[in-house]
């Protein structure tokens, strides 16, 4: 945060990012408010900008839904008019290249939203989540023959975690696990392999590991 400040007053003008497309499934002690809103207003020169997707927070997989939110927090004369363009000019691109976002899954998400049972029904899938985050952390922590193959990179919240092997090829370990043992995953680069807890329920985490861990056994050596 003191970095992009320093930017600013330096003179420069800083477009910050935040990617919150999985915002709110937190699982253990991490940072529970995204940087959008201390970015918001530290310095004039200082353009937030905040991305959500709905797909992943409200757990509507497969709508491809999201929200760009835009915010300087400045009061300076011009602010809000350079805001009106900057979301003119988002709307251009929106149409220049897909054209127009899906009516049918903004439509579905609204009248879910407005349901007096959203919140219980998030909580419940949130809860599941959470349950097979922490079941791929025990599996982790009780198999010392694991660290023969791989690091596993820390992770406290999301979808996914990742693994970086220490002698298997990435995409070789995909293609194998895919080809022998139906089991998808995606190689992030040659050592880093991304792993879908997700999708996995809970009882199946431990055999989805050692499968995993056979298939870099049998590359790596």
């Amino acid at each position: 945060m003191e970095a992009v400040r320093a930017a600013a007053q330096a003179g420069c003008n800083v477009v910050t990012v935040c990617d919150d497309a999985y915002f709110g499934l937190f699982y253990e002690d991490s940072l529970k408010e995204s940087l959008f809103g201390r970015l918001a207003g530290l310095h004039p020169r200082v353009l937030a900008v905040k991305v959500d997707g709905a797909t992943k927070e409200e757990f509507v997989w497969g709508f491809r839904t999201g929200f760009i939110t835009f915010a300087t927090g400045s009061a300076e004369a011009g602010a809000q008019e350079a805001l009106s363009a900057l979301e003119k000019k988002a709307m251009g691109s929106i149409r220049a290249t897909i054209s127009n976002a899906a009516h049918p899954s903004q439509t579905l998400l609204l009248e879910a939203l407005k349901s007096p049972d959203f919140a219980k029904e998030k909580e419940e899938k949130f809860r599941i989540l959470k349950e097979r985050a922490l079941e791929v952390k025990r599996v982790l922590a009780a198999n010392e023959k694991f660290q023969e193959v791989w690091e596993a990179y820390p992770f406290n919240s999301g979808y996914f975690m990742c693994l970086k092997l220490k002698n298997a090829n990435a995409e070789a370990l995909r293609l194998h696990l895919l080809e022998n043992y139906g089991v998808g995953t995606i190689a992030v680069n040659a050592t880093d392999l991304r792993v879908t807890f997700s999708c996995i329920a809970r009882e199946d985490i431990a055999e989805l590991f050692e499968l995993l861990y056979q298939g870099a056994i049998t590359l790596g050596h």
